[in-house]
């Protein structure tokens, strides 16, 4: 078995760090209401009484006996609070100074408690509703299409195909709802000066602009954006070729940042058409004069015009070997680019809630903002660490310095991790996991979930909960609380603690819960019943899950050719399969960056992974090559071997 990376924050600073992401209270967040528009809403007198709908879809309106009660998208979503459980930290050996840099801006260090960028892997309407408000300067968003399940269930892991089914139920109302109770935390999210995009084609944009219109305002309305492709899109003998997507441009209030210059689009695109329409100066700049009645005007070719709202971007071609990753959704930078430049100042910070294949961070990360990126997929969330690690180190990290980033988990939690935890660390992550508030003025009572006392046993999963653990909780709970109930979670029990609580609810009329925490997912329905309890497809939202077993097998083929085999590696988690394989062969401890055209491959025809490749080593000698492994439950793994190329 191949030694295993160790990407994970190690020291002091970084264990004081991940304790700060993880048990980090955070403020409630502030109420954002829909903007009254009566004016554009009001009929005619002449078109009688036809009902028009004021409020976004989902948008709910609890009236009961003399009262109103607005619960937004409380209904459809309740709110539930889990912790992050930090996995990874990449550390570019700058994060001392941005967190130094936090100190002097609130919301910054609200936003990146340890100075570092974060990468979610969750739901993102939880992770955005547990993130400041007022925080963020530019939202881009290229969330699923309207055009079909497959079409959009491009990573195949488990939380993505749930998270699909969800979307589709209803139809197009049942996408919007989907859809606006997002928007609606966006939009919270956003400063007074902020801006969203969101990236959509002719299925939905339409709709979704509608209900923009009643979530931003119809007067906080921007752009329709038209992204123009020549180089791809569908073509029929019915209709015309399809060759565009929309992106709809809101500003979160009156005034947003916009900076032409800086896009730097230029004024004439092709010079040599309109060569006979330039003059020169004394300097060499080329220009073209424009004369009217009363002034001549001279416009420099070299000077950036305001963009147009239809943009002329390529999208990145079959063969691609700059950009492409390999999955059939992904944007091109360009276009990300220039969105970034345009609505987002230079310290700025940058967000994306579906993060797929890592486009917007990338950019984000060359142009020198701070970023905040999520997505439900495990394989989205590696393979844009990956491509971030690798702007950093091919473009970024050797002129100025850069902030870490961290891998982040919110409800899907890596057990093997948490054993690593010390006492302190570990039960307070399980307490609020369950629901409950840390707290240590007792040694025996750890925590407190509606007024009903929480013991935790060990972080290790070999330990567990003896009699003597039992009685000194049931001690503390009755001396020291006054109670006669209470609850103890852990990994295990032995048969004398189940004893023991059957002689005190029997004997002594008084009672002691047990909560079993499984290795894999948390099989009691007790552990999760704060959160299934407020709606019936929240259940998948809280379980653990370990990483997979990865077995490597290599053979050399020929010459400087080696062939890797990881099809014997497994998933150790409940129906759960590989779903994706990241090979680096130029691997440096620490920092793993995929070589081009490893990241995310796929047989063309079943469409899963390719678990088998080869790879021609440029010399001879000895080689650090690095696998990163996910499955579909969530769980990932990287391991690293040494080998000899001859």
């Amino acid at each position: 078995m191949p030694p295993e990376d160790k990407t994970a924050p190690s020291g002091k600073r970084a264990a004081q760090a991940e304790a700060e992401i993880s048990f980090i209270e955070p403020p409630a967040p502030d109420e954002v209401e829909i903007p009254e528009q009566k004016q554009h809403y009001q009929l005619p007198a002449r078109f009688g009484a036809v009902p028009v709908d004021e409020a976004p879809l989902g948008w709910e309106v609890e009236t009961r006996p003399r009262e109103t009660k607005v619960t937004k998208f409380q209904h459809a979503y309740p709110t539930i609070r889990l912790p992050f459980q930090e996995v990874q930290r990449l550390d570019f050996g700058h994060g001392d100074e941005f967190l130094a840099q936090n100190e002097q801006a609130p919301k910054l260090r609200e936003l990146f408690p340890t100075g570092a960028n974060r990468l979610f892997f969750g739901d993102n309407l939880h992770v955005m509703r547990q993130l400041p408000s007022k925080s963020i300067d530019l939202i881009y968003i290229d969330p699923p299409f309207f055009s079909g399940r497959q079409y959009n269930i491009i990573f195949g892991d488990n939380n993505e195909v749930r998270s699909f089914s969800d979307i589709w139920e209803g139809g197009m109302p049942g996408y919007l709802i989907w859809l606006n109770a997002r928007l609606y935390e966006m939009k919270r999210l956003l400063k007074k000066t902020g801006s969203i995009y969101v990236h959509c084609d002719w299925h939905a944009s339409h709709y979704i602009k509608v209900e923009m219109d009643k979530i931003f305002g119809y007067d906080s309305f921007v752009n329709e954006v038209i992204w123009y492709y020549t180089n791809a899109g569908g073509r029929s003998g019915k209709r015309c070729a399809r060759k565009h997507d929309v992106l709809l441009y809101y500003a979160r209030g009156s005034t947003h940042f916009f900076d032409y210059k800086a896009a730097g689009v230029p004024r004439v695109q092709d010079t040599d058409k309109f060569s006979s329409y330039f003059k020169t100066d004394p300097d060499g700049r080329q220009y073209q004069e424009v004369r009217t009645k009363k002034k001549t005007y001279r416009y420099y070719l070299d000077d950036p015009k305001i963009p147009d709202d239809v943009w002329t971007i390529q999208q990145m071609g079959q063969h691609d070997k700059t950009e492409r990753i390999g999955y059939p959704t992904q944007k091109p930078e360009a276009l990300v680019e220039r969105a970034i430049l345009l609505s987002c100042p230079p310290d700025g910070v940058v967000a994306d809630f579906f993060i797929g294949g890592g486009t917007t961070a990338a950019v984000a990360q060359r142009l020198g903002r701070r970023w905040v990126a999520c997505d439900q997929s495990r394989i989205a969330v590696a393979i844009t660490a990956d491509r971030v690690t690798k702007v950093v180190q091919e473009r970024v990290g050797a002129l100025f310095p850069v902030p870490d980033f961290t891998v982040e988990h919110w409800g899907v939690y890596e057990a093997p991790r948490l054993e690593r935890y010390d006492q302190t660390r570990f039960r307070e992550f399980v307490v609020r996991a369950f629901g409950g508030r840390p707290e240590g003025v007792s040694p025996a009572i750890h925590g407190v979930r509606h007024g009903v006392p929480l013991y935790v046993g060990e972080p290790s999963r070999r330990s567990r909960i003896g009699k003597a653990d039992v009685a000194r909780f049931a001690k503390a709970v009755y001396e020291e609380r006054r109670a006669n109930h209470g609850v103890i979670l852990a990994w295990n029990f032995g048969p004398d603690a189940r004893k023991a609580a059957e002689i005190l609810a029997a004997r002594e009329n008084k009672r002691i819960d047990f909560v079993r925490l499984s290795l894999i997912r948390l099989e009691s329905d007790e552990f999760r019943v704060h959160v299934v309890s407020k709606h019936k497809d929240y259940e998948p939202l809280l379980y653990f899950i370990q990483p997979p077993e990865v077995r490597i097998a290599i053979g050399r083929v020929k010459p400087l050719i080696y062939e890797f085999d990881v099809s014997e590696s497994v998933s150790l988690n409940k129906n759960g399969a590989i779903a994706n394989v990241q090979w680096d062969f130029e691997h440096q401890v620490g920092k793993f960056v995929s070589t081009q055209g490893y990241t995310f491959l796929r047989d063309k025809k079943t469409k899963r992974p390719v678990l088998t490749v080869q790879y021609a080593f440029p010399e001879a000698g000895t080689h650090t090559v690095a696998c990163s492994v996910q499955d579909d439950q969530g769980g990932e793994r990287t391991v690293v071997q040494v080998i000899e190329v001859s």
